[in-house]
């Protein structure tokens, strides 16, 4: 598994652009997008593209015109806690916690630094809302790593909702990132399946390419479509069951540990979810 910062990755991403001649930056806001004629509209000005990439988070209003139809969409009515704590412990690998306020990731960046993704109910953030850090601090405190906690920083905090689309595109315009599909952060899946989309959509481009052939007007999409829906809607309402499962219930929690005691016996259900995690359903 490979953890890094989102803000240095595009730094990264932005030199590597910046040295290709190919490629023109514009940056400029988007009034709106024409799928039928295949043009972006800058103030006044249209901009016509054989392929246009939407990837603007999962609040944009662009994808309106895309995304007509059935969406598979559910609020967790949960915030997801996010922060970057330097420690004077050694710590090498990821863990994740299941507590009774919510499950809890901890990411290490390397040795002493580490980012904590922590899902909670809305009641229980808005009740710690002035106390995020001490809360922070105090239920790391307590997880069997024996934690030496030097500094919490960057706390931030963003609502959880399953958002999965049923339309990925419309004529020569394609949905990508957050805006196609949207998962709860338990399972750390959701960037997962951006990189199997764009490996995907790279893949489809590129056979175009080679036999000459355009993209506008292409089965490009349609085919992108058809390879990655099943995986994306799998994988998305399965951390969804996984999530109710790990929920705390006074009931079913005794059931849950004898379960999950079983389970980790199985050296192969392990070894298969790891593959699951790490390569995905569809190869």
């Amino acid at each position: 598994m490979y953890i890094f910062k989102n803000k240095e990755l595009k730094q990264k991403l932005n030199k590597l652009i910046q040295k290709k001649k190919n490629i023109k930056l514009i940056k400029k806001n988007i009034t709106s997008i024409n799928c039928v004629d295949g043009n972006i509209l800058l103030k006044k000005k249209k901009l016509f593209y054989d392929l246009i990439i939407l990837s603007t988070g999962i609040q944009s209003k662009l994808y309106n015109n895309i995304s007509e139809g059935r969406t598979i969409e559910k609020n967790y009515k949960e915030i997801a806690l996010t922060a970057t704590v330097t420690h004077n412990t050694k710590i090498n690998r990821v863990s994740q916690f299941f507590l009774k306020e919510g499950p809890l990731a901890i990411l290490p960046f390397n040795k002493n630094t580490f980012s904590v993704v922590w899902s909670v109910s809305n009641i229980f953030f808005q009740n710690k809302i002035k106390f995020l850090e001490k809360t922070l601090r105090e239920k790391i405190k307590i997880l069997p790593t024996n934690l030496k906690i030097k500094k919490i920083n960057n706390i931030e905090s963003f609502p959880i909702n399953l958002n999965l689309k049923i339309r990925y595109y419309k004529k020569n315009v394609l949905i990508l990132g957050d805006g196609l599909h949207a998962v709860h952060p338990m399972a750390g899946q959701g960037f997962n399946l951006v990189l199997r989309d764009i490996k995907k959509l790279a893949e489809l481009m590129r056979n175009i390419l080679q036999l000459g052939l355009p993209l506008k007007n292409s089965f490009l999409l349609n085919d992108f479509y058809k390879a990655r829906k099943p995986e994306n809607n799998i994988m998305g309402l399965g951390i969804d069951l996984t999530n109710i499962f790990f929920k705390n219930h006074k009931y079913f929690s005794p059931i849950k540990r004898t379960i999950l005691n079983k389970i980790s016996k199985f050296t192969f259900i392990k070894k298969m979810s790891q593959v699951i995690s790490d390569k995905g359903l569809i190869t």
